[in-house]
């Protein structure tokens, strides 16, 4: 199973970015593909509160715009749901012990455990995500060539 991280949805939502085509080709190729795409709880509310945020250039997306891609993104034949599930605690914390993982790098954590515990690989372009690795994490960075 592929996982993508919320800023390749953002990536991909938002024309404006100048990765939009790339990473806009790669999410239609997954989620129209054969593999399944998780969507974790965690980066369908992170993509709805990052790109409705008041501040977010050059406009926020209207919240009933972002809350119909998720909505649509669910949709998709080979799009499942992730959700916490009775490891989330254990793992998250695990992550954050053996990483040192504190302030904004604990949601980093929370997203790889999601990973971890649905046994996806998690797709990013966050190089952050590689310190999950060595515990459990399988990890592709995905930057545009």
């Amino acid at each position: 199973m592929i996982i993508p991280d919320v800023n390749l949805w953002i990536y991909a939502h938002r024309q404006e970015d100048p990765t939009h085509s790339f990473y806009r080709h790669w999410i239609e190729t997954v989620v129209n593909g054969k593999e399944s795409v998780g969507l974790s709880l965690l980066t369908a509310t992170a993509f709805v509160r990052i790109v409705t945020h008041p501040t977010f250039p050059p406009q926020p997306t209207p919240l009933r715009q972002a809350i119909g891609v998720i909505d649509d993104l669910k949709n998709f034949h080979n799009c499942r749901w992730l959700l916490p599930g009775q490891e989330h605690w254990k793992i998250t914390k695990m992550l954050c012990e053996k990483t040192g993982a504190t302030g904004k790098h604990v949601a980093d954590a929370q997203h790889a455990a999601i990973a971890i515990e649905h046994r996806g690989t998690f797709v990013t372009r966050d190089r952050d995500f590689l310190k999950f690795k060595a515990h459990g994490l399988h990890v592709e960075i995905l930057e545009p060539i």
